[in-house]
């Protein structure tokens, strides 16, 4: 991908649903990506879609990120299963240039598009019959974890939060292959730098449980007694 916004939280307006609330806003009113005001439906062309859970069925996990685009020769018209969205053998490229487009002009039924399993072909689905999902105009840092971008706005909130850290400053920063928009205060990068990342997990406290329950074993002291004839054999 080549740019993506990024942001350290989930909830508010620093957070990725307001700041994909207010680039769906912003795109109603411009009319771009065919975004209409007033419109009922959730989907709609150029739209970037978040997987949010796992579906073997679609063969979709969760951070996969699709695009919404129409397509004039789309085979979903009037179905609302998913289905292959180009022929055997066809490039992503190729069905890009044939099947959906970018082009406002296009009528065709919304499909959503989506990579295959590395063999450079994609994948259509109906929108209706996706597994769960979300915009992904901004995501979190840590729905980013493993993925990279030519360049990257990083979106930190105004005020210090708890979830600010120096590992999720870091792994924010290193998303960028070629350039970095950082968009933060001076006291919130530096409270971020000045906390780590603290992983609560239990262990400590139900290893100290299971000492503090097991029973003491009593001290023996060792046996003068001889043993009898024939227990030794």
């Amino acid at each position: 991908a080549r740019l993506r916004l990024l942001t350290a939280v989930r909830a508010g307006p620093q957070g990725a649903r307001g700041l994909n609330a207010r680039i769906e806003q912003l795109l109603a009113e411009t009319g771009s990506g065919a975004r209409r005001l007033g419109s009922a439906s959730p989907w709609f062309q150029g739209r970037l879609l978040l997987i949010t859970e796992n579906s073997y069925r679609h063969g979709l996990f969760n951070g996969d990120v699709g695009i919404c685009l129409r397509s004039d020769a789309s085979p979903f018209s009037g179905r609302s299963d998913e289905g292959p969205s180009s022929p055997p053998g066809q490039s992503a490229a190729t069905a890009n240039r044939h099947a959906p487009g970018t082009d406002s002009r296009a009528q065709g039924p919304l499909v959503a598009w989506f990579e295959g399993d590395g063999d450079g072909q994609v994948r259509g689905f109906h929108p209706a019959a996706l597994p769960a999902h979300e915009s992904a105009f901004a995501m979190t840092v840590h729905k980013a974890q493993g993925s990279e971008f030519d360049t990257v706005w990083l979106q930190l909130p105004t005020r210090d939060a708890r979830v600010l850290s120096r590992e999720l400053l870091y792994t924010g920063i290193t998303r960028a292959r070629r350039a970095l928009h950082l968009a933060g205060s001076e006291a919130v990068i530096r409270a971020a730098l000045a906390r780590h990342a603290a992983r609560i997990s239990g262990l400590a406290w139900r290893l100290g449980a299971q000492q503090q329950a097991a029973p003491a074993k009593p001290a023996t002291e060792p046996s003068t007694a001889l043993p009898v004839q024939g227990s030794l054999f």
